[in-house]
């Protein structure tokens, strides 16, 4: 019987040791699956994150090439402060309507 008994306890841990084995891929499995979720948020958010950075340097030199303009050329100031700022020359009359009926 302790032929048997043996090959009994042989079989019982080798079942074990695959349980074990097979909770331990699973395990691995679901960490490297969060692992990989997270991941990919990750690239998203950066993804987006780098979309508004290229949209804020494209922002960034229309603005600069805009005050470049205003210092470099009076022409454009001239005709930037008229229409913004509602600015005329001392002999000019403006006039101005309303845009009510």
């Amino acid at each position: 019987m302790s032929g048997k008994s043996a090959q009994r306890k042989e079989r019982i841990l080798m079942l074990m040791l695959l349980a074990m084995l097979g909770v331990l891929v699973v395990f691995l499995g679901g960490m490297l699956l969060k692992t990989h979720r997270e991941f990919q948020n990750f690239k998203e958010r950066h993804d987006r994150i780098e979309s508004k950075l290229i949209q804020a340097r494209k922002e960034f030199q229309q603005k600069e090439a805009y005050l470049s303009r205003l210092l470099e050329d009076p022409d454009f100031l001239e005709r930037v402060v008229r229409e913004r700022l509602g600015y005329s020359r001392p002999d000019e009359l403006l006039f101005r309507f309303s845009e009510e009926l």
